[in-house]
C-alpha cells in the first residue's frame, strides 16, 4: 500500500499543473487539497512563478466551487502558497481584484508584507497570522509588563511571560508567530523607540530585547506597518517599516496629518489611518497609503469624531470602533466608499482593543472597559462574552 501511495504522489508531482487545473481537483476535500499544495513540482522547464500562480488559481477555483462551505478553509489554504515566488504584478492584481483575499485580514497581512518587500527591493519576510482561537493582550499603563492570553472558545484567561520593560501605549504585530512589540512608555519617563520579540514557536518563549530600535521614539502608536504616534516633541506624521532579514528600520512617506490615538488597518494592499487626534483635537479624517506609488491620499471622513478608537477589517469593510466617550461603531465599505452606522457596543470604550477571530469582531478593555464582547456581522448583533481579567488601559492586542 505504501508503494502505491508513493507512486501516486510521484505521478502527481510530475503532472502537478495539469492536476491542479482538472475538474477532479474541485471535488477534493480540504485535507487532500492541503496535501496537494504541499507537493513539490517535478515538471521540467517551468518558470518558478508559474506553479505557484497555478496553485493560487486552483485554490480560488476550489473555494468558489462551493463557497458557502469552503470559505472558512480559504485562509488556511492561502497560507500554503509561496507568495515570495509570485511576481509583483501578480500580487498587485490579487490585492486589487480577488475578494476572497481582500476580505480576509489573515490573507491580506502576508500579501501586503510580500508586496512591500517587492516594491522596496528588500527580501520578503513571511507573515503567518495565528490560526488558533486565541488572542494575546500586552502591557498597558496600569499593568505595564503584564501579558495574558484569552481563548475565545473557553472564555479563559492565562498568563504569559512578562515583557522586559514597562510599556504603556505600545504596538505589536504577529509575523510568523513572532510577536514584535514596539514603542510605548512607562508610567513615568520618556517614550521608547525600543523593540522586543516573543517567539511563540519556542517551547518556552521569552521576550528578547536584542532587536534594532526604531528611528523615532513613539507612544500611542499604531502598526500594521508601524505608523504615527507621538514622542517628546509632539504628534507625529512619520512612518517606519522594519525589514527582519536585514534587521533594519527605514522611513516611508509621511501621513498627510500628524496623528495619535488613531486606528490603522490594512485592506486590499493599502494601509488606512483613521481618526485620532490632530493638533490636540479629535478628528474624523481618514487617509490611505498605496505602496505602489508611495502616497497617502484622503478617503471620505468618518461620520463621528473619534480619538482613541480601534479598527479592524472584516468582509470588505473597515470598522471604526469607539473612541473618547463613545460606544458607537461605524463601518466603511471599500467598494461603495461610504460610512454607515452599526449597532453600538454595550459600554463606552476609549482606547479599547479589537481583533477578528472566526468571523467575529472581539472587543476588549479601554480606560473604563470591564467586559469582553463580540459582534457578529451575519446577525448584526452584539453579545457579552465574559469580564476582563482586570481593567487594562492602553495595552495592545493581536490574534495568535
Amino acid at each position: 500500500m505504501g508503494d502505491l501511495v508513493q507512486a501516486a504522489e510521484t505521478f502527481i508531482s510530475k503532472n502537478l499543473r495539469a492536476v491542479l487545473k482538472s475538474a477532479d481537483f474541485l471535488e477534493l476535500g480540504v485535507d487532500d487539497v492541503k496535501a496537494m499544495l504541499k507537493l513539490e513540482n517535478d515538471e521540467v522547464n517551468l518558470e518558478l512563478d508559474s506553479i505557484d500562480e497555478d496553485k493560487y488559481r486552483s485554490v480560488v477555483a476550489w473555494a468558489l466551487h462551493d463557497l458557502v462551505d469552503r470559505r472558512k478553509n480559504f485562509s488556511d489554504l492561502f497560507h500554503l502558497i509561496q507568495l515570495e515566488n509570485l511576481s509583483k504584478d501578480f500580487l498587485i492584481k490579487v490585492a486589487q481584484k480577488e475578494k476572497l483575499v481582500c476580505n480576509s485580514t489573515d490573507c491580506m497581512q502576508p500579501l501586503v508584507t510580500s508586496l512591500f518587500s517587492r516594491l522596496s527591493g528588500s527580501p520578503a519576510f513571511k507573515a503567518k497570522p495565528g490560526q488558533s482561537d486565541e488572542i494575546l493582550m500586552i502591557g498597558g499603563l496600569n499593568c505595564p509588563q503584564s501579558v495574558v492570553k484569552f481563548n475565545t472558545k473557553t472564555n479563559q484567561w492565562s498568563n504569559m511571560p512578562d515583557t522586559k520593560i514597562d510599556r504603556g501605549f505600545p504596538s505589536a504585530v504577529n509575523y510568523n508567530q513572532q510577536i514584535l512589540l514596539m514603542g510605548g512608555w512607562p508610567r513615568l519617563g520618556p517614550y521608547y523607540n525600543s523593540v522586543e520579540m516573543l517567539d511563540l514557536n519556542d517551547e518556552n518563549p521569552k521576550w528578547d530585547s536584542n532587536l534594532p530600535s526604531m528611528g523615532e521614539k513613539r507612544g500611542v502608536v499604531a502598526s500594521a506597518l508601524l505608523n504615527g504616534g507621538f514622542n517628546d516633541t509632539g504628534h507625529l506624521s512619520s512612518c517606519e517599516s522594519y525589514n527582519p532579514e536585514e534587521k533594519k528600520w527605514s522611513s516611508i512617506r509621511k501621513m498627510n496629518n500628524r496623528r495619535t490615538y488613531h486606528g490603522l488597518v490594512s485592506a486590499r494592499g493599502l494601509l488606512y489611518a483613521l481618526g485620532g487626534r490632530v493638533s490636540n483635537y479629535a478628528t474624523n479624517t481618514a487617509e490611505c497609503y498605496d505602496p505602489r506609488n508611495g502616497k497617502w491620499e484622503y478617503i471620505p471622513p468618518m461620520k463621528t469624531l473619534r480619538s482613541g478608537l480601534t479598527a479592524v477589517v472584516l468582509n470588505n469593510e473597515i470598522y471604526a470602533i469607539g473612541g473618547y466617550g463613545l460606544s458607537s461603531v461605524e463601518k466603511y465599505n471599500l467598494d461603495t466608499k461610504t460610512w454607515i452606522d452599526v449597532p453600538s457596543m454595550n459600554e463606552e470604550r476609549w482606547d479599547g482593543l479589537a481583533c477578528v477571530v472566526d468571523g467575529l469582531i472581539w472587543v476588549f478593555g479601554g480606560c473604563d472597559g470591564k467586559i469582553v464582547e463580540f459582534y457578529d456581522p451575519t446577525t448584526n448583533k452584539r453579545q457579552v462574552s465574559t469580564n476582563m481579567d482586570r481593567v487594562r488601559r492602553y495595552p495592545c492586542i493581536l490574534s495568535i
